[in-house]
C-alpha cells in the first residue's frame, strides 16, 4: 500500500532504508516478506479480489535471492 505510484527504484530504496522500513535489516525484511500474515494477505485477499501471483514462499525466495546477490536497486 505504501508502494502505490512508486517506481521500482523508489520501492527498493524504501525497503533498504531503516528509517522507512520499521528499522528492519535485510534479513528481517526477508523474514517479514516470507512469513508475516499481513504480507500473506496479498495471496488470500478475500472475496472479489485477485490474489498476488505465485505464493508467499516463492516471494520470500525471490527476496532472499535479491539479498544474497547484493540487494541492488534499479537505476530508474
Amino acid at each position: 500500500m505504501a508502494w502505490q505510484r512508486k517506481s521500482l527504484r523508489e520501492i527498493c530504496l524504501q525497503l533498504k532504508d531503516g528509517t522507512r522500513n520499521g528499522g528492519r535489516s535485510l534479513s528481517q525484511i526477508r523474514e517479514h516478506m516470507a512469513k508475516d500474515s499481513l504480507v500473506g494477505w496479498a495471496w488470500h485477499p478475500g472475496e472479489g479480489r485477485s490474489p498476488a501471483p505465485g505464493t508467499q514462499a516463492q516471494f520470500g525466495a525471490l527476496i532472499r535471492a535479491w539479498i544474497v546477490t547484493g540487494a541492488h536497486c534499479p537505476e530508474s
